[in-house]
């Protein structure tokens, strides 16, 4: 469903997940069911927040890596100078293609 970005068949899946006790992934069916308006709509559409949430790994690491040896200026020079060197690597990647 993911690949084709299709959630014709999730009710379906959900319900057959659902109904079986000893599924694995009953607690996760639950849990699409509670919010399946959204998930449907993120199966659906285009877009992704996979940008973002790699800025965000990027500084969650970064702040692991310093851990309180330094202060606020450095963690903030230290971000921009990763966003800097990603922005770089991607724009040599599309002209590369």
């Amino acid at each position: 469903m993911m690949a084709i970005r299709s959630a014709s068949r999730l009710p379906e899946w959900i319900a057959a997940a659902r109904a079986d006790v000893n599924h694995g992934l009953r607690g996760f069916a639950d849990g699409l069911l509670a919010d399946l308006d959204a998930v449907i709509l993120g199966l659906s559409t285009e877009w992704n927040s996979g940008c973002v949430e790699g800025r965000v790994t990027d500084i969650k690491l970064l702040k692991r890596q310093m851990g309180g040896r330094a202060g606020f200026p450095l963690l903030r020079k230290r971000v921009l100078l990763v966003a800097a060197d990603r922005r770089q690597h991607r724009a040599t990647n599309q002209t590369a293609h």
